[in-house]
């Protein structure tokens, strides 16, 4: 089986999060990303190629006017590479998409007469249309697959509204991404729901929501929380849409000076977390702050929290990362119960109804129980992530389903 995966990964030792001057966006998706590359490493005899695109913020706001191809290994014999190009608006996708196009077309040849099957990680027009120019190139010798827990339009997330040229060009480019899906063989979604919306249900797809994988060296952090501070935790997109003025509207309910609500991330709602900061002390906003530091500040909160609520249109075509990371992260995780979340994280989750109250109550609850009791219920959620969604386990529904595509059985591993 030869798969090249085009991804959109942030190679740590570049140091691209903390070179941007502005939140950069994407590392949940390196996160699921290289989950699932480890998974299918796992699933496969050989390493896949990855075919890589370092996706930064346009220049200036990221320091770097040219990236480079460079070849890379993701893990030891692995033949992969970084695609170079100009990190200016515009320009920018024509040439990500000439160069991983190229790039493609020379590893399709390379493989003589095989079946080749190229993997797109994202709905990112410059890999889907790069990928789909190949197939039109090759023909039947090569399939796609792409692998999405976004969409556009309706379902997805809205985008900014606005007349200027980019929020237009965003539009154009989103409904030629929506064309260019139904033009792949096979699907990876996040939620059943995906595929009658982006209108390929009768063609091959699985249905993975996430897969955990651990950074380096999180479990042997220590537990730096305490007894006299209760420490509520969020750290994600700060937007409006997420829930994060119903989180602070709740906290400020809570009565007691020893509580603590920390946010991290960036949005559209940073300007209410500052409001709500200026007038309670107990609100700290930490801006964007690095993996490493999400990871200990972790370590030392009581609980951890999520307020996204049901009532947009895009949570049903949608899972959210920070739900497994929650959960694997050894303190409670509380949050609503959404239309996306499969039956099975319901023994899991700490679930609140969807009021500022019920919220409130529900925080205070898990924070005023014994260390051991909420030691309890947090390690029975570890377990399960470690044990249900890890990599090998989510990405062998992947393997399962290319052996599908490609007609093959275990010949094919």
């Amino acid at each position: 089986m030869h798969i090249a995966y085009c991804s959109l990964l942030l190679p740590e030792e570049k140091r691209i999060a903390e070179r941007a001057k502005k939140r950069l966006p994407g590392i949940s998706l390196h996160k699921f990303t290289s989950a699932i590359l480890q998974g299918l490493d796992e699933n496969l005899d050989g390493c896949v190629d990855v075919f890589n695109i370092i996706n930064t913020r346009n220049y200036p706001d990221f320091p770097q006017l040219i990236f480079k191809t460079e070849k890379w290994s993701h893990k030891e014999g692995a033949n992969d590479w970084h695609i170079g190009y100009l990190n200016l608006f515009g320009i920018k996708y024509i040439t990500q998409a000439q160069g991983l196009y190229r790039k493609l077309c020379r590893w399709v040849e390379s493989k003589a007469d095989a079946q080749c099957l190229i993997c797109v990680h994202h709905i990112y027009f410059p890999a889907m249309y790069a990928a789909t120019r190949v197939k039109k190139k090759y023909g039947d010798r090569v399939k796609l697959c792409l692998i999405t827990g976004d969409m556009n339009g309706q379902y997805g997330l809205a985008a900014q509204s606005g007349n200027g040229l980019k929020q237009k060009l965003t539009l154009r480019l989103e409904k030629w991404v929506d064309q260019l899906a139904t033009g792949f063989d096979c699907f990876v979604f996040a939620t059943e729901h995906m595929a009658q919306a982006f209108g390929v249900a009768e063609k091959p797809y699985t249905v993975v929501e996430c897969a955990y994988a651990e950074s380096a060296g999180y479990s042997s952090l220590e537990d730096t929380s305490r007894e006299d501070e209760k420490i509520i935790f969020y750290a994600g997109a700060l937007r409006e849409e997420y829930g994060i003025p119903h989180l602070l509207q709740a906290f400020s309910m809570i009565e007691g000076e020893n509580y603590r609500l920390w946010l991290a991330g960036g949005g559209n709602a940073e300007h209410i977390v500052a409001e709500f900061a200026q007038k309670d002390p107990r609100i700290e906003y930490l801006g964007f702050i690095p993996p490493r530091e999400v990871d200990l500040r972790q370590k030392r909160a009581t609980v951890l929290v999520s307020a996204r609520t049901s009532e947009h249109t895009f949570v049903k075509y949608s899972f959210p990362s920070k739900t497994m990371e929650g959960l694997a992260s050894g303190k409670p995780y509380i949050a609503h119960r959404l239309p996306c979340d499969p039956q099975e994280y319901a023994d899991y989750i700490l679930y609140a109804e969807e009021s500022d109250e019920a919220l409130r109550d529900k925080m205070v609850q898990i924070c005023q129980l014994p260390r051991e009791e909420r030691d309890a219920i947090s390690q029975k959620a570890r377990a399960f992530v470690l044990r249900e969604k890890n990599p090998g386990i989510m990405s062998k529904r992947i393997v399962d389903m290319w052996k599908q595509v490609l007609d093959c059985g275990e010949e094919c591993v």
